[in-house]
């Protein structure tokens, strides 16, 4: 039995990384360009794209939202107790806890055929697979952005017994490893997470793509830095819009 080579190297998680995110954008292309055609679709159509995600997680609705060569239409579901700064005891439980995200969709206002990108590595906590039913019986899409590997070799925490890839429309599947971190820095310790990376890239890969079409049919919705002459009128401009549906805009 051959055990992975144990490395110090600062260049060791580039070098897993790196390969690790080429291969899952390579793997993920179909699903990401039926995500982009249906954004362009739903925006024209005047909705929005909700995104959630809890403890570490819940970086990538922050990540895709309102910021610079970001997207007007992406509005997060988040709350602060499902947030790393809740602290890891109080994140763990509540996001374990059936129905603890639901009350959140009605904050946004979701409107029939949107979707709900949901993001969890290993897609088995109650929260976040109860969000997804829940989305499903107001009439949205729940899409899993998840590790399938991880996710098809552990138990679901939901009483249904199902995981989150199980219960959405569509899958993003991040690959990487049970247990998220990919590189050996002891005998048996692990380190190197690649889920948020993979998330981001993803994520970013299909906004950027449906955003682009949209600005090229006349639908302005990318927001510019702030920190330029001219980005803060646009983005005012585009908040005014966002702020019907966009609660942290009021």
């Amino acid at each position: 039995m051959m055990t992975e080579k144990i490395s110090h190297d600062v260049n060791a998680y580039a070098a897993v990384a790196v390969p690790h995110l080429s291969d899952a954008v390579k793997r993920n292309a179909p699903v990401m360009e039926r995500l982009a055609s249906r954004l362009v679709e739903d925006v024209r159509a005047g909705k929005s794209l909700l995104v959630f995600g809890s403890g570490h997680s819940a970086i990538f609705p922050l990540e895709l939202y309102h910021r610079a060569g970001g997207a007007s239409f992406v509005i997060p579901i988040v709350a602060d107790y499902l947030m790393p700064q809740a602290g890891p005891p109080v994140v763990r439980v509540l996001e374990r806890t059936p129905g603890v995200a639901n009350m959140l969709l009605a904050r946004a206002k979701p409107r029939q055929g949107e979707m709900l990108w949901l993001s969890s590595q290993s897609g088995i906590n109650a929260a976040i697979i109860d969000l997804a039913i829940e989305a499903k019986k107001q009439g949205l899409v729940p899409v899993a952005f998840t590790s399938v590997v991880h996710s098809s070799a552990v138990k679901s925490r939901h009483p249904s017994g199902k995981r989150l890839f199980e219960v959405c429309d569509e899958v993003v599947d991040f690959g990487g490893k049970v247990g998220d971190a990919a590189i050996p820095v002891a005998e048996g310790i692990v380190a190197g997470p690649l889920s948020t990376l993979t998330s981001v890239l993803l994520g970013h890969s299909i906004v950027v793509a449906a955003a682009g079409r949209l600005e090229a049919l006349g639908t302005r919705c990318v927001y510019t830095s702030v920190n330029t002459p001219e980005g803060e009128a646009r983005n005012r401009a585009l908040e005014v819009i966002a702020r019907e549906r966009d609660v942290l805009l009021s």
